[in-house]
């Protein structure tokens, strides 16, 4: 008579299960591992296994299961910090769509590190990551893996793009403030390193002269490029930048920023100088950051679809992994004009009011 097999312990290995059910290793893997021929197997005992290994806490060995089938169901995403709230929101997205699929990911935080830049992928890919997604981190060669990167990021071979119509967005911020009678308008463009940057001047530029409009050279700044490329904006550069715009005593009503965080600063150097917004000087930031709507006043913005964006970033790079995506064209989404307390229509009494507190604040 064939002795009944002990209770096992849980947890327990594969091994050890396929022992007490009495059924073949491969039978019982196919099942945990669902696996096309896990069809062929009878219900009764596919339910059989499934409940056994839910009774005995079964965890399946990651790493055996690479040796076999070279899959890891494991992606990375590098990212300059996860902590702002630019990452922290595609990160959502790509959440959603890699959770939904069963998918781990790695999030590596570089800092704007060229080193770590360059030594990162490496290091993941020796982990069997079996694809990456790139968040405004400058790549400039294959990672010999599927990738998707979120932002303006040149063109490389087995790369594809989650791009922001920048330009689109600047034409949407003048297009908003000329609508609204402004016709001396200043503009705090990024960094120079920024393609995001010059996207956006030249779509305010655009939208200015399709209206007849020349903006001044003199109400045009652009955030310094300090330190290493590559890192965020503050609030402090904007600041400095609209005190030095207030200081060349030249007459505007409105102001357009590269981002929420420099539209914030500029906010402050508007407040300390007398100049209030919206009555005297309408803003727009950009982004729509976590906090845009509870300034004082509320920021106007153009938002960025930024959880759609990880969304379609990592919907995009399991087709890729799974060869299914290989040949699509990038992808180009657009921003969205969020209208708050920070702008206003021009109205023409304020036009003499702002031109004296301008000049009686030029010494800041």
């Amino acid at each position: 008579m064939k002795k009944a097999p002990s209770t096992p312990k849980a947890p327990i290995s594969q091994k050890a299960l396929a022992a007490y059910l009495q059924l073949s290793p491969s039978t019982v893997s196919l099942v945990l591992n669902n696996a096309p021929l896990a069809a062929a197997i009878p219900e009764q005992t596919r339910l059989r296994v499934l409940e056994a290994a839910k009774r005995f806490d079964y965890r399946p060995d990651l790493y055996a299961k690479y040796l076999y089938s070279k899959r890891s169901y494991t992606v990375a995403v590098l990212l300059p910090e996860v902590g702002q709230g630019f990452s922290a929101a595609i990160l959502g997205g790509i959440d959603d769509a890699l959770v939904r699929e069963k998918f781990f990911y790695f999030v590596a935080n570089h800092h704007s590190d060229e080193e770590l830049i360059r030594e990162y992928p490496r290091q993941l890919t020796q982990r069997g990551v079996e694809g990456f997604i790139v968040i405004n981190t400058p790549i400039h060669h294959p990672l010999g893996r599927p990738t998707v990167s979120i932002g303006n990021q040149p063109l490389v071979d087995g790369m594809a793009r989650i791009m922001l119509d920048n330009r689109r967005g600047g034409w949407l911020a003048a297009e908003h403030l000329i609508e609204s009678g402004h016709r001396q308008i200043a503009v705090i463009k990024g960094h120079a390193w920024r393609p995001a940057s010059s996207e956006r001047w030249r779509g305010i530029s655009s939208a200015a002269k399709s209206r007849g409009i020349t903006i001044d050279p003199r109400l045009v700044k652009q955030l310094p490029s300090k330190g290493k490329a590559h890192e965020p904006s503050t609030a402090e550069e904007g600041y400095f930048c609209t005190r030095e715009l207030l200081n060349k005593k030249v007459h505007f009503t409105a102001l357009i920023a590269f981002n929420d965080f420099s539209a914030i600063g500029a906010i402050r150097a508007f407040h300390e100088a007398g100049v209030r917004v919206p009555q005297d000087v309408s803003v727009v930031g950009f982004d729509d950051i976590q906090g845009a709507a509870y300034q004082i006043p509320g920021l106007t913005t153009l938002r960025q679809p930024l959880s759609h964006m990880g969304e379609l970033a990592g919907s995009r790079l399991l087709k890729m992994i799974s060869g299914e995506d290989t040949d699509a064209p990038d992808m180009m989404v657009e921003p969205e004009l969020i209208i708050r307390e920070s702008t206003r229509p021009l109205v023409p009494p304020r036009d003499l009011t702002i031109r004296k507190m301008m000049n009686s604040h030029s010494s800041l």
